[in-house]
């Protein structure tokens, strides 16, 4: 799925920078629950207003594939999914659209699985995305149990495994200072909840420039999601930028 701010659509559009964005993971999930429950096209009118018709372009894969299966954005059995997001679709981008092309210009964001994939992927190729939305995201790609995860998801693979976890990406790509990382989640989450903390401290750790929002009454939700999508991607229109909205 695409959006396209006002400015993309002149007859000389300038360059914009590019927001990658994930649905979570669940039976039916995919690229239209961001559009239908995370209201993202309301919340880009809203950001391209502040700054005569600028925004990032926003760009919806499906990380997830068939049945909205969890290949967990790495390469491995069940699939090349980070590649996927870090060359396939981002090739695309940089051939059809008219985008800024530094790693500061661009965010990959998302909620839950995607808010997983996007620390992953934030952690992992700082050269393509110097920012990161991280709402709701679990510690590191799983398919429910470490055990499970390893023989399904790394082919028995404990080392690929453990590379594949943020705290580990983190360690090794240290220090972040270009980095720009907003991590959310509801209050009242009581699984991811305790996660966020976690993860924060590893990617200050690691240098990254981070801001948090625990949203009041939230759960695990999209009606959590589509209040800290909106907030995390103002709190970037700065760092990308462009004018951040008076909210």
């Amino acid at each position: 799925m695409l959006w396209l701010p006002p400015a993309a659509l002149t007859a000389d559009p300038p360059a914009l920078p590019v927001d990658l964005l994930l649905s979570g993971q669940s039976s039916g999930a995919g690229p239209q629950d961001v559009a239908d429950a995370g209201h993202i096209e309301q919340t880009m009118d809203a950001l391209a207003t502040v700054d005569r018709g600028l925004a990032p372009i926003v760009v919806v894969p499906d990380q997830l594939g068939p049945r909205s299966a969890n290949p967990m954005c790495v390469d491995g059995a069940l699939g090349n999914s980070r590649t996927w997001l870090t060359e396939d679709v981002p090739a695309w981008v940089t051939s059809h659209l008219r985008v800024q092309t530094a790693p500061s210009a661009w965010t990959i964001g998302g909620f839950s699985q995607g808010g997983t994939c996007a620390i992953q992927l934030g952690a992992g190729d700082p050269s393509r995305f110097g920012n990161l939305v991280d709402v709701s995201g679990e510690l590191g790609p799983s398919l429910g149990s470490a055990s499970r995860t390893i023989t399904e998801g790394f082919a028995g693979d404990r080392a690929a495994w453990a590379a594949a976890q943020p705290a580990a990406l983190l360690r090794a790509g240290a220090p972040f200072r270009a980095t720009n990382a907003f991590f959310a989640v509801g209050a009242l989450d009581h699984t991811y909840g305790p996660v966020m903390p976690v993860v924060v401290r590893d990617a200050r750790a690691a240098g990254m420039h981070v801001a948090t929002w625990v949203v009041p009454g939230g759960r695990h939700s999209w009606v959590t999601a589509r209040a800290a999508l909106a907030a995390g991607l103002d709190w970037m229109q700065s760092r990308v930028g462009l004018a951040p909205s008076a909210g």
